[in-house]
C-alpha cells in the first residue's frame, strides 16, 4: 500500500534535511495556540459517518501512460513517472497518490500493452524494449479530499502531467520544471519531487497520465480507537517525540525544543503532575475516569530524528513502553529505515505521525512491524505538514482525557476532526480503524442478538499460482432466510494483490477480493455481500482464494460469516 523506502528510485543513500511536520522561524513563545487540553472537547455536530478522513475518500486507482527509457531502466520506469504524478497531484491538494517506490521492481502489478494485448512485467522481461512502451500500474492506494471526493465514480478519469522520458528530465530541463526547495538541492534523484510542468520555463516533452479511479473503498460506520484495550492495566501510556527542526547544532530555540517546553506547561496547565524521576525526558500524570493518563516528552536531546542513530536505543525505548506514540520530526524523504529497524510490541497501540509525507512512506514499516491492522491504528498525512506535533498530537491526546471521564464517545472521526481544526486543513487521516470493535455502546465485533455467526479458524495453504488455488467450507445446519451476510476474512500474503477470493453458496458467487492490495500483506476486512441477502443460508458455504501470479505465498487463517435474521 504504502512505502518505506526509495531503493527502486535510487535514494537510499541520500540524506534529506527537509520535509518536516514544522519549519524553523520566528515564533512566540506559544507556538501552537491555546492550550488544547483547556478548551471545549465536547463533541459537535452530527453523529460520525465518514471514514478515515473528515474531508476526503480512500480510493484505489490505475495509472496508464507511455515511456521512454534505456533498455535497463525500463523495469523501473513506471513507478519513476508514478512517483511525478504524485507530486503534481499533490501540489492541488486534492489528490494523493501513495508512494510508488515498491513497485518499481514489481512482475506482476506493473503491465506492459504488447502488439495489443497487457501482459505482466515478469512475461515483459522476454520481450523486445522497442515494444515495451505503454505502461499501467493497477490498483494503486489514493486519498481524495474536498471536491475531488465529490461524487466520485468508479470508473472516473483524472490527469496528471507527467514527462515522457523520466530519467533525464535532468539533463532535459535542468531547473526550469522544478520548484526550489530551501532543504535539498536539486538533482536527478529528487526532480520528481520538485516537479512542476506549469512553470513558464517548463518546455519539455510531457503527456497526460490517466489516473482511472478502479475502486472505492467502503465509507466507515462510526469507528473509535480501542479504549478497552488501552485501559486494561490501569493506565493509558503516551510518548510524544520532538525531533530537531532547524539545521546545524542544536539550540534551546530550536522549534522543536520550544514545542517540548509548551507541552510541558499544557501539561501542568491542565492538572497533570511532572514526576520528578522520569526514566526519560519528562513524565506527566493524570488520573482521569479511574486510570492514570501517563504522557512522556521526549526532547530533540534524548531523539533529534530520523538520522539519530546515536540514541535509537530511545527511540526502540518509545515504542516498546508506549501505548500512543506521537513522532515529529524531519521524514529524510523515505531514505531513512528508522521505522523499519526496531521490534514492535503484539499489543494495540496507537502512532500519530508527522512528517514528510507520512501517508506514503512510513505507513509499510509500521504495518509491517505490527504484523497487520489488527493491533494498530495509525494517523499520518497525505502530504508533508507544516503542523508540529503540538497542533496534531496535543488536540489528539486532549480529546483521549476527555474521553476517559466521558464515557470512551470520542470516535476517530472526532478525533480527526480536533487535528483539522487546529492543523487548518484535512491532510490528517487515520489508517487500519475501519474493523476496530470498541465502542461506547457495545462491540461492534461479533453476532448481534439479531444475527448468528459460523465460522472457521482451520488455518488453509493458498497455492502459488495456481488457478485451482485453495478452498476452506463452512456448513450451516440451520434452515433460516438471511436478511444479510457479512464475511470476515484473516489472510496473510507475501503480496495480497496477487489473490482472487470469492464466496459461493446455493449456486450464487460473489467475488470480493480481485487482484487488489498491491504488496500489502495481510487482508483482516469485512465484506457486505447483498447478493445473499433474502437466500436461505442452509447448507455449505464455500471460500475459493487463487493466487494468480508465482513468486509469494500465503495462508487463509480465518474466516467467518454474519448473518442477519
Amino acid at each position: 500500500m504504502r512505502s518505506s523506502w526509495l531503493v527502486g528510485l535510487g535514494l537510499l543513500g541520500l540524506v534529506i534535511g527537509g520535509c518536516s511536520a514544522a519549519s524553523e522561524g520566528s515564533v512566540d513563545d506559544e507556538v501552537y495556540g491555546a492550550n488544547p487540553f483547556l478548551a471545549d472537547p465536547t463533541n459537535g455536530g452530527k453523529a460520525d459517518t465518514a471514514y478515515m478522513n473528515p474531508d476526503g475518500r480512500e480510493v484505489e486507482v490505475d495509472l496508464e501512460a507511455d515511456v521512454e527509457a534505456p533498455a535497463y531502466k525500463l523495469a523501473g520506469a513506471p513507478a519513476e513517472l508514478g512517483q511525478f504524478a504524485l507530486t503534481y497531484l499533490r501540489k492541488r491538494g486534492e489528490f494523493y497518490l501513495e508512494s510508488l517506490a515498491e513497485d518499481a521492481t514489481s512482475d506482476s502489478r506493473v503491465e506492459w500493452l504488447v502488439d495489443g494485448a497487457w501482459i505482466t512485467a515478469q512475461l515483459a522481461k522476454s520481450v523486445a524494449s522497442d515494444k515495451l512502451r505503454r505502461w499501467r500500474i493497477r490498483g494503486v492506494n489514493a486519498v481524495l479530499l474536498h471536491s475531488a471526493a465529490d461524487g466520485v465514480e468508479q470508473g472516473q478519469v483524472f490527469t496528471a502531467e507527467v514527462p515522457i522520458k523520466p530519467y533525464s528530465v535532468m539533463s532535459d530541463a535542468a531547473d526550469t520544471c522544478a520548484d526550489p526547495d530551501g532543504h535539498m538541492d536539486l538533482d536527478a534523484s529528487v526532480y520528481w519531487y520538485l516537479w512542476n510542468p506549469d512553470k513558464a520555463a517548463c518546455s519539455i516533452s510531457t503527456q497526460k497520465m490517466t489516473v482511472t479511479l478502479s475502486k472505492l473503498l467502503p465509507d466507515s460506520k462510526v469507528v473509535y480507537p480501542e479504549y478497552d484495550q488501552l485501559v486494561k492495566d490501569g493506565k493509558v501510556t503516551a510518548v510524544v517525540l520532538f525531533g530537531q527542526i532547524g539545521d546545524g547544532a542544536l539550540s534551546e530555540n530550536d522549534i522543536g525544543m520550544r514545542g517540548f517546553r509548551e507541552m510541558s506547561s499544557w501539561l501542568e496547565g491542565a492538572g497533570f503532575q511532572q514526576v520528578s524521576a522520569a526514566p526519560l525526558g519528562r513524565r506527566f500524570v493524570k488520573p482521569i475516569g479511574g486510570v492514570d493518563f501517563e504522557i512522556d516528552l521526549y526532547s530533540p536531546k534524548e531523539f533529534s530524528g530520523l538520522s539519530d542513530y546515536a540514541h535509537f536505543d530511545n527511540f526502540q525505548r518509545a515504542l516498546s513502553e508506549h501505548e500512543i506514540v506521537a513522532y515529529d520530526g524531519h521524514s529524510m524523504l523515505g531514505a531513512s529505515d528508522f521505522w523499519s529497524r526496531p521490534v514492535y510490541p503484539q499489543s494495540y497501540q496507537i502512532f500519530l505521525y508527522g512528517g514528510c509525507l507520512g501517508y506514503e512512506y512510513y505507513v509499510a514499516p509500521i504495518l509491517g512491524g505490527k504484523g497487520g491492522w489488527a493491533n494498530l491504528d495509525l494517523m499520518s498525512s497525505v502530504v508533508e505538514v507544516s503542523a508540529g506535533a503540538n497542533e496534531f498530537a496535543g488536540p489528539v491526546l486532549a480529546k483521549i482525557a476527555w474521553a476517559l471521564d466521558n464515557g470512551y464517545r470520542a470516535s476517530w472521526r472526532d478525533l480527526l476532526v480536533a487535528v483539522r481544526q487546529r492543523v487548518g486543513d484535512s491532510t490528517f487521516g487515520v489508517s487500519g480503524v475501519r474493523d476496530n470493535c470498541f465502542s461506547p455502546d457495545g462491540s461492534l465485533c461479533g453476532a448481534s442478538e439479531n444475527s448468528v455467526r459460523y465460522g472457521s479458524e482451520s488455518q488453509v495453504a493458498i497455492p502459488d499460482g495456481s488457478q485451482t488455488g485453495a478452498t476452506s467450507t463452512i456448513g450451516v445446519p440451520d434452515v433460516f432466510e438471511a436478511k444479510s451476510v457479512t464475511l470476515h476474512l484473516d489472510v496473510t500474503h507475501d503480496w495480497v494483490g496477487d489473490l482472487v477470493i470469492s464466496l459461493e453458496h446455493d449456486g450464487t458467487q460473489v467475488k470480493v477480493w480481485d487482484q487488489t492490495g498491491g504488496s500489502k500483506q495481510q487482508i483482516q476486512e469485512s465484506f457486505d455481500l447483498p447478493q445473499f441477502a433474502g437466500k436461505d443460508a442452509s447448507g455449505t458455504w464455500k471460500l475459493r482464494l487463487i493466487d494468480v501470479a508465482k513468486g509469494n505465498t500465503g495462508t487463509l487463517n480465518a474466516w467467518a460469516l454474519d448473518f442477519g435474521k
